[in-house]
Parts: structure tokens; C-alpha cells; sequence
């Protein structure tokens, strides 16, 4: 999924983180007599995700922004007498919860104008409600405009998926308007339809276009107003920068979207391919980095573009960019990580297909395969962790065939590959990517939110029932985390370990049961397994000594629930680095 921040969108971009036993101290036998404040959780299910599944001790001590001990309450009490305590009522401590990936310029952006898509979709301000057939669409993106007092301003909105919501152009828009000009954006983010007005306002036309490159032309379609892919929106976003995603938008989308990011219990997440300029650095310093913002933000650089543009001189680029950010700290860049994208989004189904489409359509490369060799070796031989957006089967079969090469040319133990989204597989591909040392961060609301329209179009319901394979995955013993891609899907990790478990859709089918992951693993792909992927694991995760004091206040257990309540459990407070944040409802 690409995102604002990351090179691809130069333009736009530039111009624009000891074991636990039954009870223990960090420090030592004096804890009883030094001053340093201490502060006691107890009086409710503690999950460590330490141990067995659903693990749980009876009380933790913080000190500063670290745990300090885990164990018996009554050894707790003993060893920290003045630890102020905070009784749970009930509730229940996990480690705080992780979005492995989503994107914070676009889940913000989203935030800032009307959300008219095939799902409801909850934002701090107000529930959109779902458009669910092209009579419905039209209905709300009439209402929505009609709000729209500023003429001079361009409307934007984003939601609007054919698949759903029928043919939409620019006569359609036209039709709604020769003079104000709108910019709808697709559903996945990978596309824009704008009306005659909005290419008046930016100033595009048939001269302009022919002056981009050969990429860029092949997908944009002036006569229907439409920029889809990655050499459009690279042609597009630096054109629409100023007022699509200027600093004022973005510092209110940001800010709407820790709101909702504390809401839904997470207290840490990345954004794989992100920009590597210093002024980005200082808006999400300030923005992401405020004392009140109970969030860790982490961020890794982004490879197609800077491989693409510097060739082999791509690496060492950036790691020069790289040194001029920030590597500690709430908000920073993890060093030794890199993001390629091989194939287009799956929401426009613009993966690649070994089968191809019902259709006849064809997907996209966002990384030709030619490319997809020289650009992963660069770093990987540079000992660079490797995340590698791929969603079709097809796709990852170029992926792995990748990670094959490097492995044969330059073995390494503990690589730790990334396979991002995992959309479609095989079963023989799961096996082949476990063998290869992969680990996966899957998207499963893939299955909840389109299994069931992409049976009817597109892929057809053997493929589409079959998208998000964790099942094989889980058997294999591979390490897994979930992901929302947000806005791709709801940033709510509950919510992604419910979809991953039921394989429920929206329609309330339950599809390939036999692709679902156990509780205990959904619910270890929104903690420590996050954590592992970003090579955190010892800071982020789990609630074990030494480990920062990050958790997540729930009002139940998500073990001990009926499996159709996991998404609804209420988050009821955050800890960030100790302390306490309660979510407002």
C-alpha cells in the first residue's frame, strides 16, 4: 500500500523499539528502601502473552517507563510496599496492543474529508455510514457535496469502489458539477477519478501528461478523469500536494487519527515506506511526539522509488538521509529496514494473478520482477531487513523466488523477510516462503470486508474464499502479525484478530474456516509478534521485566469471551512508558 510519505510520491513527500519468573526486580534486593516511585497493577486478569496460551500473573510493578516485576501479588506487596496501586476492578492488563503497518498521512488525510465506501467507517468526529449500491453511493456523494460550502476549495472525498458503487467518471462528476472541482479517491487510495473542473484547477491537460513519463501515461485516462496506479499517482500527487495534503490538513488528519489509535487500546505502530526528509521528521516530531500522545510511531524507508531513481547508489543514499533523522526516541526511524512493493493493491485488484482475472482485466507491477532481484540484493547483502508488499499469487511468486536468490547467494540466519499483506497463496507457496525463512504480516480483513464481491467479480469464489492463508502458516510454525494498512482496513487489532479467527464477512458468511488462525496466535499477531517483526521483541509485546510499560486496559478477557465478542471487548485505558491514558467513550 503506498502511502504520502514514501519516495514514490517524491514531490509530494519532499516538496512537502532478564525472563520474567514468578517475581523479580530491576532493582535488586533494596526496592524496599529506595525512593524511586513504583507503581502496582493488580485486581484483574494480568496477560503476559509470556508462556502459554492466555498466561496471566496476579500483578506487575512499573517503575519509570519500565516493568520492574511480575508475579504473586502478595511477593509484589512484600518487595514494593510504597508502590502506589492501581486496582483493575476487573478488568483486564494486556501488553499493549500493535498495528504491525498502517499508514498515518493517509489514515489522517481519510479522516479529514467524507468516508463514502462499501463499510461503515468510525472516526473520531462521526460514524459514516456504508454505501452499498451505486443508487446509494450517488445519494451520499450528493448529500456530501451539497455540504460543501467553499466553491473555490476542491471537494474531496475517498471510499468509492466500482465494485460496489457502479461506473463513476469524470462525466458522472461533471454532471455533478462543471465549476467545483472534486477529487474522489478510490477506496485504495491507488487511484483518483476527478471532474473537468479539478483538471482546470491543477492545470492538467493532454500537453501535461505527455510530458510524463512513459509509466505515468499508460495510467492516466484523461477522457474518464482517471489516475490509478503507481506512475499516475507519481505523476499526480506532486500536482495536488498543496491543497490535497498541506500541513494544516495534515497536522488535523494526524491528530484525528492518534484519537483514534488510542481508542481502539494501540499503543504502537510502523509505517513501512515512509519519506526520508527532515522536515517530515519535524511535523510528525510535533504532531506524533507530544507529551499527550500515548503512541509509539515507528517508520521504515521505502525502496521502489530510491532504487529506481539512484540505482546502486540507492543504499548508500539512504543511509545518508537515514542519518539525518531520528533512530530513538516516540517518534523514529528504524535503521537496517527496508520496504519494496511487487505488485498492485488488492482493492482495486490490481494484484498479480497466476490465473489472471474473470474478467479479463490484468494487474499491475508496482516493482517489475527484472527489478525486484538487483533492488533486494542491494540491501539484503547489506544485512537489511526486508518487508515486501505482495498481494497476488503470481506476485508472490516472484517474491519468493527473490529471497531464493538471495539465499542461495548470500545466505543469512534469522532474516526475518516480511511477506506484506499476503493476500493470495498457495498452500505449496506458504510451505515454500517458511522454508525460505519468511515470516508474514497478513491483512485479514481482506476476507471480512471483500471475500464475498470479489467471488462475483474478478477472482471468483474458490480464490477470493482462500485469500489470507494463516491456517497453513500457523501449522508450519511461522511467525505471524496482523495488520490494517489503514485505511485499507480498520486500524482495531480486536477487531483483525476476530476477522482472522471467524473469517466472517460482512454478509455474516464464514469462508474457509480451515484458513483460520487459533485465538492464541490472532491475539499473538497483535502483541509480540508485531513486536518481532519490527525486531522489538525485547522492548514491545509482552509484559515481562525489563520490557517497557506499555499496556492495553480491557474490560474483559479476550480468552475467556465467546470468539464472536473478541472485536466488541471495550478498551477502557492505555499505559504508555507507565503511564496511564482512559479512553474516553
Amino acid at each position: 500500500m503506498r502511502t504520502l510519505l514514501h519516495p514514490a510520491c517524491a514531490a509530494l513527500a519532499l516538496a512537502l523499539l532478564t525472563a520474567c519468573g514468578g517475581g523479580s526486580s530491576t532493582t535488586g534486593d533494596n526496592a524496599n528502601a529506595d525512593t524511586t516511585a513504583y507503581t502496582l497493577y493488580h485486581g484483574g486478569d494480568i496477560v503476559t502473552m509470556e508462556g502459554d496460551s492466555g498466561s496471566t500473573v496476579e500483578a506487575v510493578v512499573v517503575s519509570a517507563d519500565r516493568i520492574v516485576f511480575t508475579g504473586a501479588l502478595a511477593e509484589a506487596r512484600k518487595a514494593y510496599p510504597n508502590a502506589a496501586a492501581h486496582d483493575l476492578r476487573g478488568a483486564t492488563l494486556m501488553p499493549g496492543l500493535i498495528e504491525q503497518h498502517l499508514h498515518p498521512l493517509l489514515g489522517g488525510l481519510f479522516l479529514t474529508m467524507p468516508a463514502i465506501a462499501p463499510e461503515a467507517w468510525e472516526t473520531p468526529e462521526r460514524t459514516w455510514p456504508a454505501a452499498t449500491s451505486p443508487a446509494d453511493y450517488l445519494a451520499k456523494l450528493k448529500a456530501s457535496f451539497a455540504a460543501h460550502t467553499d466553491t473555490g476549495a476542491v471537494f474531496w472525498t475517498w471510499g468509492y469502489h466500482p465494485y460496489f458503487h457502479g461506473k463513476l467518471d469524470r462525466g458522472t462528476l461533471d454532471a455533478l458539477s462543471t465549476e467545483v472541482p472534486i477529487g474522489v479517491w478510490h477506496r485504495s487510495c491507488h487511484e483518483f477519478i476527478v471532474n473537468s473542473a479539478f483538471l482546470k484547477h491543477f492545470a492538467i491537460d493532454a500537453a501535461t501528461v505527455a510530458k510524463a513519463p512513459n509509466e505515468a501515461r499508460a495510467q492516466i485516462d484523461l477522457a474518464k478523469g482517471h489516475f490509478f496506479e503507481n506512475g499516475a499517482m507519481m505523476y499526480l500527487l506532486p500536482v495536488i500536494q498543496g491543497e490535497f495534503a498541506g500541513e494544516a490538513t495534515l497536522r488535523k488528519g494526524l491528530a484525528l487519527m492518534v484519537k483514534q489509535l488510542h481508542r481502539k487500546g494501540i499503543t504502537a505502530y510502523n509505517e513501512p515506506g515512509a519519506v526520508m526528509d527532515a522536515s517530515m521528521a519535524r511535523l510528525y516530531a510535533e504532531v506524533l511526539g507530544g507529551a499527550d500522545v500515548p503512541l509509539f510511531s515507528s517508520f521504515l524507508v521505502e525502496g521502489n522509488t530510491l532504487f529506481m531513481t539512484k540505482g546502486d547508489s540507492a543504499l548508500a543514499y539512504a543511509e545518508r538521509a537515514l542519518d539525518q533523522l531520528p533512530r530513538e526516541g516516540k517518534v523514529r526511524f528504524l535503521p537496517g529496514h527496508i520496504k519494496f512493493l511487487a505488485d498492485g493493491a488488492i482493492i482495486s485488484q490490481l494484484m498479480q494473478m497466476k490465473d489472471g482475472y474473470l474478467d479479463g482485466h490484468h494487474g499491475e507491477w508496482m516493482l517489475k520482477p527484472e527489478y525486484l532481484g538487483p533492488a533486494t540484493k542491494l540491501f539484503w547483502d547489506k544485512g537489511y531487513q526486508l518487508h515486501i508488499h505482495v498481494n497476488g499469487d503470481l506476485g508472490l511468486e516472484e517474491v519468493l523466488n527473490a529471497i531464493a536468490q538471495r539465499m542461495q547467494e548470500n545466505p543469512r540466519q534469522d532474516h526475518r523477510t516480511v511477506i506484506v499483506h499476503f493476500a493470495n497463496s498457495t498452500d505449496a507457496q506458504v510451505k515454500r516462503a517458511s522454508e525460505l525463512g519468511c515470516i508474514i504480516s497478513a491483512n485479514p480483513y481482506y476476507v471480512t470486508g471483500f471475500a464475498d464481491k470479489y467471488c462475483q467479480i474478478g477472482l471468483g469464489c474458490e480464490r477470493s474464499n482462500a485469500m489470507v492463508r494463516l491456517g497453513p502458516a500457523e501449522d508450519l510454525g511461522m511467525h505471524i502479525s496482523l495488520h490494517s494498512d489503514l485505511p485499507m482496513g480498520p486500524a482495531d487489532p480486536l477487531y483483525l484478530a476476530w476477522c482472522a479467527v471467524t473469517r466472517t464477512t460482512h454478509e455474516g458468511h464464514v469462508v474457509r474456516p480451515d484458513l483460520a488462525v487459533s485465538r492464541h496466535t490472532a491475539l499473538r499477531a497483535i502483541t509480540i509478534e508485531a513486536a518481532y517483526s519490527w525486531r522489538m521483541e525485547e522492548e514491545l509485546g509482552s509484559i515481562k521485566v525489563g520490557k517497557k510499560a506499555n499496556f492495553t486496559v480491557l474490560a474483559k478477557n479476550p480468552y475467556r469471551v465467546p470468539i464472536a465478542e473478541l472485536k466488541d471487548i471495550p478498551v477502557q485505558a492505555t499505559v504508555f512508558e507507565g503511564r496511564l491514558f482512559p479512553v474516553a467513550h
